[in-house]
């Protein structure tokens, strides 16, 4: 019966098509079939190979991001750091550079190795002009001078010795013995006459670091040696410090946990927590400048996690900080977006399958499907991409809603409900002063009408409080149209991007922190020059905005100046202050201030061109300036502005050699040197006095003199 049923309807069929045309047909169908299997192979081929290309970027850029991230909370630890050390060590140079201490360490070498006569020498002998008699009067007054530099230095102790490591001076009252490493560390300084860092040693009282400071005999001293006659072995605390430059950056600005080792010889040794003793870590391989390169390692805790680390040297010290974050934290925003992809993926093949199913289904079907099963069949395919489009739809985390040209809401995605704290169904017939209230509906309101009397897409960014919290969305609004082409409303599409705006302000704050910590360090060298730098930021930023420059400009303007004099730290404190005109030799010295200031600053990255403002500063127009002597347009309109604000906050500020100038003959100055100040700036200078600013401005530095 089978075999008859089949006759027969074949037999319907031939009488319909010729048998011919039935055998092309079958032929044509497998042939379709090969086709789509070859169709579905290449679209699962490219389907995968986009997942595998799209996980490898999202990979690579979380890595680079986690880099980045390491690498400035690193930096800046280890510059802080520096900054403080430069800071004591400047204190220590000031107190060897005294010609006393300088000539009383010479005299005290003359007696060679033996001290006990010094030191058993009353210093009131019959005749009382003995050197002997006159080198032992002067002990007292040494160790008082010595007593009241680490009163106010900030070191824990010190001593002086001769050559041969004996002490014949010495903050304590009975000083301990030299350690065999300490008598190492002095001798090495005395043979090579550079300053030598010990490595830090761990006390009852906490982590406490040794410098060697070479003493040279005067200038004058009759035979003079280039090597020391003496040696300064200053003890300073450094526990409260490391703390301090952890705890600075704790918080939303810091990424990862910190560590901070010590480099001895080839091994690391590390320096936190604090409550732990010094333990040699395993070896790791350091690279270029004595930094960790980034990497996957062992955790330096100790808990055998693997972690993401680099490791930044410390200027001057032999300290490395290390940043490390759990290799697992790291990734956890990467194994989400991998998961979202390889979805995407899957239902991109599955679209594809579908579609081929439905079209293979269709053509080998027989003619006897009347119509109406054909219509069910493209519904329920309809009814399938229907149910798979707002899955996805409903997957998206961006905001859709169509507005009309009144503005009520057409339709509106699930996310975008969400947002709002409504359901989609409930948006729709609802403008939008009932949905963001009246102040941010108007802002909306005249954004929408620019898409529609454009006719093009554009994008723009607004702050909205909904439900009781601040948010921040980046808008995509488009015209849209119906069939006819005719644009009836708006489709806008909203991203939260909160969380970008509030990394942006965090790291705004950081590089806030980092002048701040920067200015510190020049106020401790010189009040007179944080003093100018301060000026130089309120002056400079006030022309930028005369000139009607942008936000950008006044930003570098404001930085650079806050900046400007960080060279000057490395400067000896007699040239700074020097009256008169500089030799040859001392001006080369000085223009060094520049060369200083861009090697303090190299590692940071501004996102700006402040290392390049500060640079141009000393530039003039006629070529004269410095460092590279750059003229007319070659020098930025940053470095102009800059250079017209540090002569004037200069000249109407006293110095220790000249009473400060009057503003109009500073003006006066400035409007006569048209070869070397661009008039433009000198104009609105002029200008910007005039104005309460201005004259707010001149008050404060008429206060400041008084």
């Amino acid at each position: 019966m089978q075999t008859s049923g089949t006759d027969k309807e074949r037999g319907v069929m031939e009488q319909v098509i010729p048998q011919s045309k039935v055998g092309n047909k079958s032929a044509a169908y497998r042939r379709m079939g090969w086709f789509m299997a070859v169709i579905l192979v290449l679209v699962l081929c490219a389907a995968g190979s986009l997942a595998w290309f799209n996980i490898n970027m999202a990979e690579t850029s979380l890595k680079q991001d986690v880099e980045r991230r390491l690498q400035f909370t690193a930096q800046n630890k280890a510059s802080a750091l520096s900054l403080w050390f430069n800071s004591m060590q400047n204190q220590a140079n000031r107190l060897i550079s005294a010609d006393l201490f300088r000539l009383f360490a010479s005299e005290v070498n003359g007696l060679g190795n033996d001290l006990s006569t010094l030191l058993n020498a009353s210093g009131d002998s019959s005749s009382g002009i003995d050197d002997l008699s006159q080198l032992a009067s002067q002990l007292p007054l040494m160790k008082n001078l010595l007593q009241e530099f680490i009163s106010y230095s900030g070191f824990l102790r010190a001593r002086i010795t001769n050559t041969d490591a004996q002490t014949y001076l010495s903050t304590d009252v009975t000083p301990p013995a030299l350690s065999l490493e300490q008598q190492q560390g002095i001798r090495k300084t005395v043979e090579s006459g550079k300053l030598g860092i010990l490595p830090v040693r761990k006390t009852s009282n906490g982590l406490v670091l040794d410098l060697v400071v070479p003493i040279f005999a005067p200038q004058y001293v009759e035979g003079r040696s280039e090597k020391p006659v003496a040696t300064l072995l200053l003890s300073l605390m450094v526990s409260s410090r490391l703390g301090e430059t952890i705890d600075a950056v704790k918080g939303e600005g810091s990424f990862g946990v910190t560590h901070v080792f010590q480099i001895v010889g080839d091994k690391l040794q590390d320096l936190l927590p604090l409550s732990a003793d010094i333990q040699n870590l395993p070896g790791w391989q350091l690279g270029q400048n004595d930094s960790l390169p980034f990497g996957i390692r062992e955790g330096a805790s100790g808990s055998h996690e693997a972690v993401y680390s680099i490791g930044v040297k410390v200027p001057e010290l032999p300290w490395l900080v290390v940043q490390e974050v759990p290799v697992a934290a790291a990734l956890k925003p990467f194994l989400s977006q991998r998961n979202a992809i390889v979805i995407w993926a899957v239902i991109a093949v599955v679209v594809v399958l579908l579609a081929l199913l439905a079209v293979w289904w269709w053509l080998v079907g027989r003619n006897a499907r009347n119509v109406s099963a054909e219509l069910l069949q493209l519904y329920q395919i309809s009814n399938q991409q229907k149910q798979l489009l707002d899955g996805i739809n409903s997957a998206l985390v961006d905001g859709i809603v169509l507005t009309d040209k009144g503005g009520m809401v057409q339709y509106a995605n699930q996310a975008f409900a969400h947002m709002v704290g409504r359901s989609d169904e409930e948006l729709v017939g609802m403008d939008c002063a009932a949905i963001f209230g009246y102040d941010t509906a108007l802002r909306l309101y005249k954004q929408l009408d620019v898409a529609i009397q454009s006719g093009q897409s554009f994008m723009f960014k607004d702050v909205m409080w909904l439900q009781s919290k601040k948010y921040h969305y980046q808008i995509t609004c488009s015209p849209y149209r119906n069939e006819s082409g005719v644009i009836t409303g708006t489709v806008s599409v909203f991203r939260d991007i909160t969380q970008l705006v509030d990394a942006q302000e965090r790291n705004q704050r950081m590089e806030r922190q980092t002048i701040a910590a920067f200015m510190h360090a020049i106020e401790a060298v010189d009040p007179y020059l944080g003093g100018q730098s301060s000026y130089m930021a309120n002056l400079g930023g006030d022309l930028v905005k005369t000139l009607g420059l942008s936000e950008e400009d006044e930003s570098t303007v404001r930085t650079a100046a806050s900046l400007s004099q960080i060279g000057k730290m490395q400067l000896p404190r007699e040239l700074l202050t020097k009256p008169g005109a500089f030799t040859p030799e001392e001006r080369q010295a000085m223009e060094l201030h520049v060369e200083y200031a861009r090697d303090t600053l190299k590692n940071i990255n501004f996102e700006l061109p402040v290392v390049e403002a500060i640079s141009q500063m000393n530039e003039f127009l006629d070529g004269s300036g410095y460092p590279e002597k750059l003229h007319g347009d070659k020098i930025s309109i940053h470095g102009r502005i800059l250079s017209v604000a540090n002569t004037f906050c200069a000249l109407i500020r006293p110095r220790s050699y000249r009473n400060a100038k009057s503003v109009d003959v500073a003006l006066h100055i400035l409007e006569s040197e048209s070869a070397k100040y661009d008039q433009h700036v000198v104009h609105a200078l002029r200008e910007y006095l005039k104005t309460p600013a201005g004259e707010k401005f001149v008050r404060s530095l008429a206060d400041e003199n008084v």
